[in-house]
């Protein structure tokens, strides 16, 4: 088969902490914290390679799957 590159992932969980009030707006919240993981991660190799919600409350995304890949040195 070769040189085929292998890949490994990590999956995380983001969501804010604290108490959030009925129809509080936590958008830029989230998008704070997945920059900061993210960048965490670049510096380890990891790169972004998908984004769904896993948990919505009144009508918003409170809680972010997060999958990394990288290649298996």
């Amino acid at each position: 088969m070769g040189n085929q590159n292998q890949f490994e992932y990590k999956t995380i969980s983001i969501s804010p902490v604290g108490i959030r009030i009925k129809g509080d707006d936590i958008s830029e919240k989230l998008a704070e914290l997945l920059n900061k993981r993210s960048n965490e991660l670049t510096k380890e190799k990891w790169r972004l390679i998908s984004i769904l919600p896993s948990l919505k409350s009144e009508g918003a995304v409170a809680k972010l799957l997060v999958t990394f890949e990288r290649l298996v040195e």
